[in-house]
């Protein structure tokens, strides 16, 4: 990807607002990494996966083709998570017209650590933290981890104190075989409610 083509793939990106339509979605935000500039991210909630299948056999390709973002990008990945629960007490799609930073992990945990793993991210919270979600692939012991932020400050204050702290409790330092993450900063245009 170059500069041109984000741009494309950026207002190509706004014109998915038809998705609001859709039985059974919930939500979508997404924007670009901070890391990897040309590598854009996009999460979407959907209410189940039969929800999802549906949008993807009936209406996704029409909605493709009139967004015309096909030749805005080299390659895409699409993974399929299921919800497991909130972080915090509030829903993650309750905040998504209100944030500006996404962080998403993604890792990989020992059976026998799932349980507790799990237990952890249901109580993390944190000054700044406005909202968060997790859930795993199938029974493989893959989680997605996603965090919505008030601010990069708040975030990184996150990062450098408390987070060495629960990746210690929840025993992921020695359960988890991988983590991977992206912190995204999100564009306001491309959230669908």
């Amino acid at each position: 990807m170059n500069e041109e083509n984000k741009r494309s793939f950026s207002k190509a990106q706004e014109g998915w607002e038809e998705l609001r339509h859709c039985a059974g979605f919930m939500g979508q935000i997404g924007g670009w990494n901070r890391y990897e500039p040309f590598e854009a991210g996009v999460l979407s909630f959907w209410k189940d996966l039969h929800a999802y299948q549906s949008f993807m056999q009936h209406q996704h390709d029409e909605m493709l083709a009139k967004s015309t973002q096909v030749s805005t990008y080299t390659n895409i990945s699409v993974d399929i998570f299921e919800k497991i629960s909130n972080i915090g007490t509030t829903d993650i799609t309750d905040f998504f017209d209100k944030v500006k930073l996404l962080r998403v992990a993604e890792c990989s945990v020992e059976k026998v650590k799932r349980a507790r793993f799990e237990q952890v991210l249901k109580e993390v919270g944190s000054k700044g933290m406005m909202s968060g979600a997790f859930g795993s692939k199938s029974q493989n012991g893959r989680y997605l981890v996603a965090s919505i932020w008030d601010s990069e400050y708040s975030h990184q204050r996150y990062a450098d104190k408390e987070l060495p702290a629960l990746i210690n409790e929840s025993g992921v330092n020695v359960s988890t075989h991988r983590i991977t993450g992206r912190l995204i900063e999100l564009h306001p245009k491309w959230v669908v409610i």
